[in-house]
């Protein structure tokens, strides 16, 4: 047990040690190596952060100055992602930073923020599994609108009469625009889960391990 071991060596250093001062001791290493998962974890959020911001705005640029702005719409769409991940960023990062405190009361603070920090994770990957394909969904559909039909010219679909679902059955790459909608929502599923365990997931447990080895010396 990784705990028995660190008593032992505290023991080995020095004997003459009381056993309530190993403990003080251990609780105190214990505490700087709680540091080191939670320093990974706003590492790789900022690496998120500068991502998302250098992808989005790329894209969104391109969408803008491309085609004469016709797919303005999907620019936005991009725009109002990009603004909700700096705004889960700020929130994610400023509790990341609060579980830093070595000068807090670990055992009892860093719990209650660990689970909070767990509910930031878990609505990040439900909402960016979800999010993904309904944002590719709705992008399609933009460019489907507004993409000339062979039937119609170039006539702008919003000021046809014609149903939007017999628009669609013109264009010959409708079925496959679903399909890949279908695989991305399942190859979405499947990376985030990968993902956010290599990035907070494995950190997490290891915060869990240090506060069982907590509990295990003050208990």
């Amino acid at each position: 047990m990784e705990l028995d071991s660190l008593k032992d060596l505290w023991k080995d250093q020095d004997s003459t040690i009381a056993y309530h001062d190993d403990d003080e001791q251990i609780m105190s290493m214990l505490r700087k190596r709680s540091q080191s998962p939670i320093a990974k974890m706003r590492r790789n959020l900022r690496w998120e952060l500068v991502a998302v911001i250098v992808i989005y705005s790329f894209t969104i640029s391109y969408l803008v100055t491309s085609w004469h702005g016709i797919y303005w719409e999907n620019a936005l769409l991009l725009l109002i992602v990009g603004l909700l991940f700096v705004f889960y960023y700020y929130h994610k990062n400023k509790l990341l930073k609060a579980m830093q405190c070595l000068a807090c009361e670990v055992r009892s603070n860093l719990q209650k923020q660990l689970t909070t920090l767990e509910k930031y994770v878990r609505f990040y990957f439900i909402s960016a599994t979800i999010l993904t394909p309904v944002a590719y969904f709705v992008a399609g559909l933009v460019i489907f609108s507004k993409t000339p039909s062979r039937r119609f010219g170039d006539e702008p679909l919003a000021t046809r009469a014609q149903p939007m679902l017999h628009y669609f059955s013109e264009h010959s790459y409708f079925a496959e625009f679903v399909i890949m909608g279908i695989v991305l929502g399942g190859g979405t599923y499947f990376f985030n889960r990968w993902y956010l365990n290599k990035l907070y997931g494995q950190h997490i447990k290891r915060l869990k391990e240090l506060l069982r080895q907590m509990d295990d010396i003050e208990g």
